[in-house]
């Protein structure tokens, strides 16, 4: 049985792809539910699969600025991806579940404020697009974004980096390195918000051992502060 009650929200995107041979394709997801159903995830006590909502534009502008509108930023596969993040923090804040696992494509943390097209295969932000839903539902929410990604967030960055109630992490592959070449110690969130955006860029090649350090000696002491 799970310690603690979990939502899993699922969305493969069966029907959108960069290119047919691209990583960024709908078999990245589609092995991932295969194999959690192979090892029996779904049928642990506690567990539960949910189907995901669909954002609507007005989601979408309430974060971003949209050229040269939404409906052309955004297919019918971003909005249910956003959806589908915005029903994982739903199951939790409405109390129905402990914790909760949006598994969507397509991604979003490279699309800024200023959404014009594709950033590193994002659209769309859609942690932004979900903390900002529920704000709106559930009223002014103070929340921490920790992003694990190989990459910088630089569009999550760029979206709170005057929010003083969002704390953004971001541990990732040096930007020298590495796409999109942000990500610096020094970037650490404007006048209004100076020190909730920090940024942990690593050597490459950095593993677990590395991961676990900072979220260790990091991560955690600036949470729970």
């Amino acid at each position: 049985m799970s310690k603690r009650s979990l939502g899993v929200v699922f969305f493969p995107a069966f029907d959108w792809a960069i290119s047919p041979a691209h990583p960024e394709r709908e078999e990245r997801l589609l092995y991932t539910q295969d194999q959690l159903r192979e090892e029996g995830l779904f049928d642990l006590p506690g567990i539960t699969e949910y189907k995901p909502g669909v954002a609507t534009y007005e989601d979408i502008e309430r974060v971003h600025f949209c050229l040269p509108d939404v409906e052309r930023v955004c297919s019918a596969s971003h909005l249910a991806s956003a959806g589908g993040a915005i029903r994982a923090g739903e199951l939790v804040l409405s109390g129905e579940r402990e914790r909760a696992f949006a598994l969507v494509r397509p991604p979003g943390h490279h699309a800024m404020r200023v959404a014009h097209g594709n950033r590193g295969f994002c659209n769309v932000n859609m942690e932004a697009v979900m903390i900002e839903n529920l704000r709106r539902r559930f009223g002014p929410l103070r929340v921490a974004i920790v992003d694990t990604d190989c990459h910088h967030g630089d569009g999550t960055q760029d979206i709170y980096w005057n929010d003083p109630d969002t704390l953004f992490i971001s541990m990732h592959q040096d930007g020298r390195t590495l796409y999109p070449g942000t990500g610096f110690l020094p970037e650490c969130g404007g006048p209004g918000a100076l020190g909730r955006t920090v940024n942990i860029p690593l050597p490459p090649g950095t593993g677990d051992e590395g991961y676990l350090y900072v979220t260790k000696n990091v991560v955690l002491p600036l949470l729970e502060a």
